[in-house]
């Protein structure tokens, strides 16, 4: 059950579509998720052999204190209690993509007698709680009474713990990548003569323009290397809030020039993006809470041969392997970033090492069928049919 699944996009909505895609004959998955993110709102029906079954589970009100909130909180956990109900013969399990609201609605429904759950972990969603003391009180209810949690990282399975809940109780389930669509033969040249023809050392950042992700301190470290590194350019994927800003900043810094903001582009374009790239970079920071739990875009870029630059926070140190897939940065010392980027864009070697051990990185253990089998596991042991 997940407000966010396929077409909503972000990092989630890709790994429960391929996780839960992936276990669909197996495990006899049905997906509930909103009815607003599709023009079929409100019907069921089958994609990739599991049932998509929509529903209204978007809600400002997350918490149970507001009339409201507890009664979308309640009719949602009916509609659980109902599907489950409605399953094939035997035990259901339900997977709560997140602990707010998803998490929420099935507490509730366990505690009116319906099936037991799992709540997933992202990293933010339990820091960003944890600053509202009603959501705080919720968060730690949900997880201590799950028969698991599955976390993104190895740093987001310690912030579950911090919430009274055993360390045998959560399950690390890494995102992964689809190493056959992400991979280095594809010819980025095209999509890099079209969005950056002028450069010589292209950077790509991919994602959601937010602050925690440090698109602001890379178009600094650019501007401190513009006179050293004339050929240097910033090519920004994706959309959000703070592109006005970001904008503003370029100008502000004399790199408008430097820096290219390509917006949000087709999904299918996103591999050629990383294959048109020298360096992929996402000096990630805690902005007041809000983490990058792990960041399967490190892994898109590993997949493609491209080394990283990542912010040394959250699970970001699990999805870059530091001087071994690319190098790690504090997330807040532009100069410090402006190293890392000079070093990766004076020495070709150094970069195409990084990416080759990048991919065999992700070949031996990051890849979907690998996060899709410890999930498998985890609700197989529950049921009791595991090994």
């Amino acid at each position: 059950m997940s407000e966010l699944y396929p077409p909503a996009i972000g990092g989630s909505a890709v790994l429960f579509a391929n996780v839960y895609r992936r276990l669909g004959r197996e495990l006899g998955v049905r997906v509930l998720t909103d009815a607003e993110t599709s023009p079929d709102a409100g019907k069921a029906g089958i994609e990739d052999e599991i049932e998509i079954v929509r529903g209204s589970l978007r809600t400002a009100r997350w918490g149970l204190l507001h009339p409201a909130g507890l009664r979308h909180h309640l009719r949602v956990a009916r509609r659980i209690r109902s599907l489950a109900r409605e399953a094939d013969p035997g035990p259901s399990i339900v997977h709560a993509g997140r602990p707010l609201p998803e998490g929420l609605a099935a507490w509730l429904a366990s505690k009116l007698g319906g099936p037991r759950y799992v709540a997933w972990a992202h990293g933010e969603d339990i820091a960003t709680a944890l600053t509202s003391r009603e959501l705080g009180y919720l968060v730690r209810r949900i997880y201590r009474r799950a028969a698991a949690a599955l976390a993104n990282s190895r740093s987001t399975a310690r912030l579950i713990e911090a919430l009274g809940v055993p360390s045998e109780r959560i399950q690390i389930a890494h995102p992964g990548v689809d190493p056959d669509r992400f991979r280095p033969e594809i010819d980025g040249f095209a999509l890099r003569k079209r969005l950056a023809p002028d450069a010589e050392t292209l950077l790509l950042q991919v994602g959601r323009l937010q602050r925690r992700k440090g698109h602001d301190l890379a178009i600094e470290a650019v501007a401190r290397l513009r006179d050293e590194l004339p050929g240097l350019r910033f090519l920004i994927v994706g959309d959000g809030d703070q592109r006005e800003r970001l904008e503003s900043l370029a100008t502000e810094r004399g790199v408008a020039d430097r820096v290219i903001f390509a917006g949000s582009l087709d999904d299918a374009e996103l591999p050629a993006c990383y294959a048109a790239s020298d360096v992929f970079i996402h000096p990630n920071r805690d902005d007041g809470g809000d983490i990058e739990g792990f960041g399967i875009v490190f892994l898109e870029a590993a997949a493609t041969e491209r080394p990283s630059i990542g912010g040394n926070t959250g699970g970001v140190p699990e999805a870059v392997a530091d001087g071994e897939t690319g190098l790690l940065v504090s997330g807040e010392d532009a100069d410090e970033l402006a190293a890392a980027i000079r070093r990766l864009a004076g020495d070709a070697e150094l970069r195409a090492r990084l990416g080759k051990a990048g991919r065999e990185r992700v070949l031996a253990g990051f890849t979907w069928e690998h996060t899709a089998r410890h999930v498998g596991e985890l609700h197989d042991r529950l049921l009791g049919t595991g090994s």
